[in-house]
């Protein structure tokens, strides 16, 4: 299947297209295999689709959720996880869905080597059905940026450093296997990156956003993100 864009007008209706082809593919999950997996990202773009998703008609008790990506910071409140939990919150609290962050003690290698263990423990023979992913100003996803594009790609979990901040995030073949890819990008902010994600020459750079998405990821995008338009 070709990558597929979804352009709307706002970010409420960006996110209401979203929550319904994730709700639409975590349906399809569980009526094949009796459980899915759903691995998210933090940043104040996927928020509208969590909240969204949480009024979906989805049987959450087959559900588990695991992280893209973490910032190793001290301050819990500024961790992704913190955004994840105060948007999705709703289903982990009323709801049995399970909910795996990524732990935070201990350095990078540790930590990676660590939560790779806990996702083979949630699915020792595959990969999350479902990845939720925002775009960087400088098109970056999860944590794969341009100087780790390339590196630890069979790797589950990788360890990195962005702008001095310890991170860790699932890694590009792991995150390129993933059946169904969503890249959300609104506001103006995002115009250049998602321009430059969706550019034929995307993969020769190459824009991280871009490998990980393929030729057969998803792309939800608003007005003032979609590339060519005034």
């Amino acid at each position: 299947m070709p990558l597929t864009c979804v352009f709307r007008e706002t970010p409420e209706e960006v996110a209401s297209a979203a929550a319904e082809l994730i709700a639409t593919h975590a349906r399809s999950a569980i009526t094949e295999t009796g459980e899915c997996l759903i691995a998210v990202a933090g940043g104040s773009t996927p928020a509208l689709t969590y909240r969204r998703l949480t009024s979906c008609d989805i049987d959450w008790a087959r559900v588990n959720f695991v992280q893209t990506d973490e910032r190793l910071i001290s301050q819990a409140a500024d961790r992704s996880a913190a955004l994840i939990e105060a948007t999705l919150g709703r289903i982990f609290a009323g709801h049995p869905a399970g909910w795996h962050p990524v732990p935070t003690a201990g350095d990078g290698e540790v930590v990676a080597a660590e939560y790779a263990d806990q996702l083979a423990a949630l699915r020792a023979d595959g990969v999350p059905d479902i990845a939720v992913l925002g775009l960087g100003t400088d098109g970056h996803t999860a944590s794969i940026f341009g100087h780790n594009v390339n590196t630890g790609q069979a790797e589950y979990v990788v360890s990195t450093v962005y702008h001095g901040e310890p991170r860790i995030s699932l890694g590009v073949d792991y995150l390129r296997a993933i059946p169904t890819r969503v890249l959300l990008a609104t506001g103006a902010s995002k115009k250049a990156a998602l321009s430059s994600v969706l550019s034929p020459d995307a993969h020769v750079v190459p824009v991280p956003a871009a490998v990980v998405l393929g030729d057969d990821g998803f792309v939800f995008a608003d007005a003032a993100a979609w590339p060519g338009r005034d």
